[in-house]
């Protein structure tokens, strides 16, 4: 059997085995050595580029949901001497995540950023979340019951092999469990030719059923015996345990139940009401406001999936009394979804091109003439306003610079002039509210609130029928919040709900 390589980053020094078991400590695993993966199994494993210039380093993960990979917390660690340490939130290092691919250099797959970690408490552990969902990707499997001794494992990363110092596919080794505690597994390679190497630190250790292939650990640490540039001999390795964490995973998931997010008065009832691209289907869901910060029962609102849909804005961009929904395609077209009033849409058009630059959108009459007009930020800080004509937008007008730190951007009539501010929530955390002029333009922002991190997406309505506007945000959480408008710029005490029960 050819060695087979995993790639795990080493974080770290190997230490001497004790009673002759081949304990690994402290250096995380790396590449596994022999043939590269079969097509299948390498779709579900990502490559993990982190950091850059001087810093890079790799490691591999393993796709469990369309947009989270699960992987090493050692992966990620800025303190070498606490590797499995690390802060949850943004990544302190540049993150990229390509999977699905079958050579790195090659086309097709997803590549999206890491812009969100969760750490496991207690083991080398992180669920990574990646900007955009993957699609036609299918995730592993996390199995539930552990690994046993004597069992054979498969482990596939992107890790150095015993040839190649940065290979363009993953590779897989064959690892004999030798034996299992509550947290980890140890094992060895199977054959001479069987071993992790620098770069598989997180690759997925994977286990053969009836029902197919299941995730039963990663790996964190390995001996690199065989790997290129090592003279050791040993193949010992250590891999954390994931079948008892798999509640904690589906959890952690659970928190971007959400692709996509706008809020409205949809169904006509004088309420905003919530509507969502659910992250499990890609249908766009209506769930209508019960007026008190809640949201009742999802409802459809239209046959086909939303697959694609960057980004989500809602107001009267037709000019006949009732909300549209307008989105943003990953191919770059603007599409219009006329609104009929009652919690549905009435087809669809293309009402604009070339605008896979922007990337944050906000809607609302800012102009006053009665017609939905768009803001949007482009990815080079600047903000554009496009004037509304009933079936289409005006050539984009820019209306600020200095917009790149922006997170979220929400149009509303927030101060009680009759005129459509925007808030801002920035890569710091805070919420700045920028006065309309009522020309497109707006004052100079004002910070109002802080701590908004963890706050994924946000939009504005009147949830409560107070004629006043709200916000309404979804936490990383998952849970829903609904913040009370005061008319003068402020919001109250948010009203919580979890996320609803598909």
């Amino acid at each position: 059997m050819s060695r087979r390589r995993t790639r795990l980053a080493i974080l770290g020094t190997v230490l001497a085995a004790t009673a002759g078991s081949a304990a690994v400590t402290g250096a995380p695993a790396t590449a596994a050595t022999g043939s590269a993966a079969d097509a299948a199994t390498q779709a579900s494993v990502a490559r993990l580029h982190i950091g850059e210039g001087d810093s890079t380093r790799s490691c591999t993960g393993a796709l469990v949901d369309r947009q989270w990979v699960l992987t090493a917390a050692a992966c990620f660690a800025t303190d070498l001497s606490n590797p499995t340490q690390i802060a949850a939130g943004k990544p302190a290092l540049k993150t990229t995540a390509t999977i699905g691919r079958s050579s790195l250099t090659g086309t097709g797959g997803h590549v999206a950023e890491v812009v969100e970690l969760v750490p496991s408490t207690g083991r080398d552990l992180v669920m990574a979340r990646i900007a955009t969902p993957t699609s036609g990707i299918t995730p592993f499997t996390v199995g539930a019951s552990s690994a046993d001794e004597g069992d054979t494992l498969q482990a596939v990363g992107f890790g150095r092999t015993k040839t190649e110092w940065v290979p363009d596919a993953a590779h897989t080794a064959s690892m004999k469990v030798g034996s299992v505690s509550g947290t980890e597994l140890t094992v060895s390679g199977a054959t001479a030719n069987d071993a992790l190497c620098k770069g598989d630190t997180g690759a997925p250790m994977l286990r053969d059923t009836e029902g197919g292939v299941e995730l039963v650990g990663v790996a964190t640490r390995s001996w690199q015996g065989g790997c290129l540039g090592v003279t050791e001999t040993r193949t010992g390795a250590v891999a954390t345990r994931t079948d008892d964490v798999a509640d904690w995973i589906a959890t952690t998931v659970k928190r971007s139940w959400a692709l996509r997010m706008t809020v409205t008065d949809f169904n006509g009832d004088g309420k905003g009401d919530l509507l969502a691209v659910d992250a499990a289907d890609e249908f766009l869901y209506l769930h209508p406001s019960d007026g008190k910060g809640g949201f009742g029962t999802r409802v459809k609102v239209s046959p086909g999936r939303w697959s694609g849909m960057r980004l989500l804005s809602t107001t009267d961009f037709t000019g006949d009394g009732k909300p549209d929904i307008l989105g943003t395609h990953d191919n770059g077209s603007l599409y219009l979804y006329p609104g009929n009033g009652q919690g549905g849409v009435t087809g669809s058009s293309i009402v604009g091109t070339g605008w896979g630059n922007m990337r944050l959108l906000a809607a609302g009459d800012f102009n006053g003439d009665k017609k939905g007009d768009l803001m949007a930020v482009h990815t080079n800080g600047t903000l554009y306003f496009y004037a509304g004509k009933g079936k289409g937008f005006a050539p984009g007008v820019q209306a600020g610079t200095g917009w790149d730190g922006m997170r979220m951007v929400v149009g509303g009539e927030f101060t009680g002039d009759g005129r459509i501010d925007l808030y801002g929530v920035h890569e710091n955390g805070s919420l700045n509210l920028y006065a309309g002029k009522g020309n497109g333009t707006f004052h100079g922002g004002v910070k109002t609130g802080s701590g908004w991190q963890n706050i994924r997406l946000v939009d504005s309505a009147d949830f409560n029928a107070d004629k006043k506007h709200d916000l309404v945000a979804l936490h990383v959480n998952g849970n829903i919040l609904a913040y009370p408008g005061k008319g003068n710029g402020s919001f109250g005490t948010p009203f919580v709900s979890p996320p609803p029960a598909n």
